[in-house]
């Protein structure tokens, strides 16, 4: 009983103090645990965080890419042709459908009746249509429709890349490879309308004609990408274009070279070199030639923060510029008329742009006596790209014509698409 009092009285007095001193070396370890933890978790978030910048910036650089005119210079990937319609199933047979809404409300002083003039259009819808032929060939159509104007088959033509020495060429109506507005569709332009030398020589939706045309990439001397282009097209423009005659019979011949350069990571740029020579009336000669230059610089800044500036020049070489009237009176026209423009593009983020765009361009069999012998142009544009497949624009133009009167028009579009579309929304 004595030695149990005395063995109390020991676990009293020092039983709390070992207690003590064991539970505050364990919160010790426990705390250099948690701070070694802790640490680390530091350590692996800096790793990460560095990690998500690289990727940043090499999203950055791809999109770039994407973005950027030599994009467009590579050829499809075999991995993407289908190999075998029939082990894809019966919907490898369906073709790619898509359809793209272009509407267009104008206000303009001019009282001319002009498309569109004074009132909301559907200027433009387009129905898309596309499927690879085979590992070897695509065929894509694109058919447009207009509340004023009959349905009309923009572009029905066959791509075949199996063509020996690296060449593709494609087979039926296209939009030639020439410059930079006459290739695309209005859809992919900058602004509202056409430049007015695009317009006012090539026709007012661009320039679409029906034959072949061979291109092939290949690299230049100074690291240059390069694609060269050949083409024979039935004769003609489209509607309005005054660079040669309405006959179809006598065939346009057409070349273009196109040099890009990726100056640094974030900026390249493009040039290009066109010749086109064709009928201006209805006999077989060749009486007019038109030689074009394009320019492309692009600055990103981010990711969507991008500066475009972009000019187009045509310059033409016209035999026999006058007529004869039957009472002997000749008129003559300007042998040499050239037109040009300049676009400045902002894309000030994701989701705006805005952009200035200047125009000049000489008439084509213009009588040296009127007061001009140019028109003009001079246009503003805000664009709110809703998304890849919506955008929203609105233009000012002002315009002074040859004839000596002027005119001043707001636009304002809104182009929509859906299902599949090649081009998708710029």
């Amino acid at each position: 009983m004595r030695y149990f009092v005395s063995f109390l009285i020991f676990f009293l007095l020092f039983a709390p103090n070992i207690f003590a001193q064991q539970s505050q070396e364990a919160i010790e370890t426990q705390l250099r645990e948690l701070k070694s933890v802790v640490e680390n978790l530091q350590k692996t978030t800096q790793e990460q965080n560095k990690r998500i910048e690289e990727l940043e910036k090499q999203n950055g650089q791809l999109r770039q890419k994407l973005e950027s005119p030599q994009a467009q210079l590579v050829p499809p990937p075999a991995a993407t042709i289908p190999q075998s319609p029939i082990a894809a199933g019966l919907q490898a047979f369906n073709p790619e459908i898509g359809v793209v809404g272009d509407i267009v409300a104008t206000s303009s002083e001019s009282r001319g009746d002009s498309e569109g003039n004074d009132r909301i259009a559907l200027r433009e819808l387009e129905l898309v249509l596309g499927h690879y032929v085979d590992p070897y060939s695509r065929f894509d159509a694109t058919i447009s429709f207009s509340d004023s104007e009959n349905p009309n088959v923009e572009e029905a033509h066959l791509s075949h890349w199996g063509l020996p020495w690296d060449i593709k060429g494609s087979l039926g109506r296209f939009r030639p490879k020439i410059g930079k507005a006459c290739a695309i569709h209005r859809d992919s332009l900058d602004t509202v309308d056409e430049p007015f030398v695009v317009a006012r020589y090539f026709g007012a939706e661009g320039f679409s004609r029906t034959g072949f045309e061979l291109h092939r990439l290949f690299e230049a001397p100074f690291g240059l990408d390069s694609e060269l282009t050949f083409g024979l097209l039935e004769g003609g423009v489209g509607e309005g274009g005054t660079a040669f005659g309405s006959s179809r019979r006598h065939p346009t011949v057409f070349s273009h070279l196109k040099l890009y350069k990726d100056i640094t990571d974030v900026s390249s740029f493009e040039l290009g070199l066109t010749h086109l020579a064709g009928s201006k009336d209805n006999d077989p000669k060749m009486e007019a030639n038109v030689l074009g230059f394009d320019a492309v610089y692009l600055r990103n800044f981010s990711a969507w923060n991008r500066l475009k500036l972009q000019s187009e020049l045509y310059f033409q070489d016209r035999d026999e510029s006058f007529s004869a009237q039957d009472d002997g009176t000749i008129t003559k026209f300007r042998d040499n008329p050239f037109g040009f423009y300049t676009l400045a593009d902002l894309r000030l983020n994701q989701r705006w742009a805005s952009g200035l765009r200047f125009d000049y361009v000489e008439l084509v069999d213009n009588p040296l006596v009127n007061k001009r012998e140019m028109d003009l142009g001079y246009s503003a544009y805000l664009t709110l790209h809703q998304s890849e497949w919506a955008r929203w624009r609105l233009q000012y133009r002002h315009t002074d014509y040859a004839t000596g009167k002027n005119d001043d028009a707001v636009m304002f579009q809104g182009t929509f698409a859906i299902g599949v579309h090649k081009h998708k929304l710029q």
